[in-house]
């Protein structure tokens, strides 16, 4: 999974840098801005984009508050 296709699902699950670092598990943002990085961005662990993949596959969205 491409820095790309990882922000476009991560909009088009309508979660902001914050909402996804938590849900994955991810103590901050930084991380998630990391892997959207265009330049020297960080791998993107496999099982990372294999649950957005699904989240983006099902049509998963955030339960509304």
């Amino acid at each position: 999974m491409t820095p790309v296709e990882f922000k476009t699902i991560r909009k088009r699950l309508g979660l902001n840098q914050a909402e996804l670092a938590a849900l994955l598990g991810y103590g901050s943002a930084v991380r998630i801005s990391e892997f959207e990085r265009a330049t020297n961005p960080v791998p993107i662990p496999r099982l990372v984009a294999l649950v957005m993949m699904a989240m983006d596959e099902t049509g998963w969205r955030p339960p509304s508050e």
